[in-house]
């Protein structure tokens, strides 16, 4: 039986993203996309397209009724100013509110 080889990977080269969960206010597109959102008083500006990612959460371990199943997440790259740009989840909730779940840095 041969064997595969897969390329090792430094720890160093390995990112986990920091958990941030504050809550934000998003700009919107005309397309319904974020275009930017404030957090901690300053403007991050999004940079491309971002991408909508929907989680499918585990309603039937809540009681009652899901008002929700999926969670709607967008990964999406912005940058403060002319700063380096960073890699962001913004959570969109069922109340309207959106809160910056994680910087991947």
């Amino acid at each position: 039986m041969s064997q595969v080889a897969f390329p090792q990977v430094a720890s160093s080269q390995i990112t986990f993203p920091r958990i941030i969960d504050a809550r934000v206010d998003v700009e919107l597109s005309a397309d319904g996309d974020p275009r930017a959102f404030i957090w901690n008083r300053f403007e991050h500006t999004v940079i491309g397209q971002p991408q909508a990612v929907f989680s499918r959460t585990s309603w039937w371990e809540n009681d009652g009724v899901p008002t929700r199943i999926d969670t709607e997440l967008w990964r999406l790259d912005a940058s403060r100013g002319g700063e380096e740009q960073h890699r962001y989840d913004l959570r969109h909730d069922v109340d309207g509110s959106w809160v910056l779940a994680l910087d991947w840095g």
